[in-house]
């Protein structure tokens, strides 16, 4: 049973549809609701893994330089950082006392979200769903989707809009 009294955790990236999970989720959960705004990043080593490979398909790959792997990670994560204290000031602009966190992604985006969930004894989650084409979908997977199916915490799911105010 979720926490009435622990925080909701609002998944922010910094996009469009972040920015309106925030502003909308104020409106819905009360001014002055304890907010932890996460940003995820995802490890240099994996990025590394899906960077171009020289000459090609079917080129030797060359193994990753670890000092590049790990100025990448610091990159990533001071990045994230940034983006994370944008969104804790944007919830706060919108009434929420609001904290900024960002977590290295070890698995996946929604199993970092759902653990922080459970760690803060989150009362609900909040995560701006994005309009992905039927063939995205299915190959791009959908961490809304994932954290649904998998939470025994409240999920609120903000759309986004369709830009004439429906």
């Amino acid at each position: 049973m979720p926490n009435p009294d622990g925080p909701i955790i609002i998944a922010y990236d910094g996009s469009v549809e972040a920015n309106q999970a925030i502003e909308q989720a104020s409106g819905i959960v009360g001014s002055g609701t304890k907010a932890v705004i996460l940003t995820v990043w995802e490890s240099g080593l994996m990025n590394a893994a899906i960077a171009p490979i020289p000459g090609g398909l079917g080129a030797p790959v060359p193994p990753p330089d670890i000092e590049q792997v790990r100025e990448l990670d610091r990159s990533e994560e001071d990045h994230a950082e940034k983006i994370a204290r944008q969104g804790a000031e944007l919830a706060r602009q919108h009434g929420l006392d609001a904290e900024a966190h960002v977590a290295r992604d070890e698995r996946s985006v929604a199993s970092t979200i759902l653990e922080l969930a459970d760690e803060r004894d989150a009362r609900a989650i909040v995560i701006g769903s994005r309009r992905h084409s039927a063939i995205a979908s299915v190959l791009l997977g959908s961490t809304t989707e994932k954290v649904l199916h998998t939470t025994k915490r409240p999920l609120i799911v903000i759309r986004p809009s369709d830009g004439d105010g429906h």
